[in-house]
C-alpha cells in the first residue's frame, strides 16, 4: 500500500504550514473540517484550509473521527480547532502537533498571546507526538527565536520561516524525548480581554501586540468602540490619555468604518 503524509488543519494560521508541506511533500492529503453558515444568510462557507487545496489541486477530505487512515505514514497537525478523541488516537496513532511555543512552557489554545502579555524574550515551536492529554506528548523537534516587543502577526510569521527552514530537519520517525521543565498554560481569550479601556500604558500596549490576530484590541474613544490594530512609541498630538499616560495608537478601526490611519480618523472628527 502506498503512504501518504496527511495534515489536519482548519483556519488562516494552518495556511503556512500547509504552503510549506506542499511545496516539499509530493504524497500530500490533507483532512479539514466541513464548510460553515456563516452571516446573515448563513451561506454555507468553506474554510482557508479547503480553498487553499482545491485552488492548489491537493486531496482533501473531511475529518471523520471514525475513521481510520490506513494508508497515512504519518500527519501533521497545525491550527486544527478539533480535539481527537481517544479511539481516534489508538486508530491514527503517527499525529505530530506543531505548537507555537517551547513545551512543556505554555500549553494550550493561546501560547503566543500569552508570552506577549508575560512579556516573554524567548518564544518558539514544538513538534510532539500527540497523545490522549492536551500538549503533553513526546517531542520530536524544538526551535527558538526572539520574540521581544513584536506583535503576535510578526511572532507567527518569524515561526512559519523557521518551520520552512528547519522541515527538512524534523525526524518523524524518531520515538522523540519526555517533555521536561517547569509546565505552564494558557486560556481561550474572549472579547472582554481585548478592551483596553481601563488600562495602563504597558497593559495596553501589550494587548495591542499580543491581540492584533485574535482581537483587536479596542477602547472606549468617543462613545464609541475604536479597534486599535497598532501603536507609535513616537509622542505626538494624535493621542489617547489613559490612566498613567497617552497612547499613540497608529492604525485602528472606527465602529462601523474601514481600517485606517489614527491621523485621519480624528481629522473625520473635526
Amino acid at each position: 500500500m502506498i503512504k501518504f503524509k496527511y495534515f489536519f488543519g482548519s483556519d488562516s494560521r494552518s495556511l503556512p504550514f500547509l504552503s510549506t508541506l506542499h511545496d516539499e511533500i509530493s504524497n500530500l492529503k490533507v483532512i479539514t473540517l466541513p464548510p460553515k453558515n456563516k452571516g446573515r444568510g448563513r451561506k454555507s462557507t468553506s474554510n482557508p484550509v479547503e480553498t487553499f487545496c482545491i485552488e492548489n489541486n491537493i486531496d482533501c477530505d473531511y475529518f471523520d473521527d471514525s475513521k481510520n487512515y490506513h494508508d497515512m505514514e504519518y500527519g501533521i497537525v497545525a491550527s486544527f480547532s478539533k480535539i481527537f478523541p481517544n479511539y481516534f488516537l489508538e486508530n491514527n496513532s503517527q499525529l505530530f502537533n506543531i505548537h507555537l511555543s517551547l513545551l512543556p512552557k505554555y500549553r494550550g489554545p493561546t501560547p503566543v498571546e500569552t508570552a506577549i502579555l508575560n512579556k516573554e524574550i524567548e518564544g518558539g515551536y514544538t513538534v510532539f507526538k500527540i497523545d490522549k492529554n492536551i500538549d503533553t506528548g513526546k517531542i520530536i523537534f524544538q526551535n527558538s527565536l526572539n520574540i521581544k516587543n513584536k506583535y503576535a502577526s510578526d511572532i507567527y510569521s518569524d515561526i512559519y520561516k523557521l518551520f520552512k527552514s528547519d522541515f527538512s530537519s524534523i525526524d518523524f520517525h524518531t520515538t522523540g524525548l519526555d517533555q521536561h521543565g517547569n509546565t505552564t498554560s494558557t486560556v481561550k481569550f474572549f472579547k472582554n480581554d481585548f478592551n483596553i479601556s481601563d488600562s495602563s500604558i504597558n497593559e495596553a500596549k501589550n494587548k495591542i501586540k499580543a491581540f492584533d490576530i485574535l482581537g483587536p484590541a479596542f477602547i472606549v474613544f468617543n462613545n464609541k468602540i475604536l479597534k486599535v490594530h497598532s501603536y507609535s512609541d513616537i509622542e505626538n498630538k494624535s493621542r489617547i490619555e489613559l490612566s498613567d499616560g497617552y497612547l499613540y495608537p497608529d492604525n485602528v478601526t472606527p465602529e462601523g468604518k474601514r481600517k485606517m490611519s489614527f491621523d485621519d480618523y480624528l481629522r473625520g472628527l473635526k
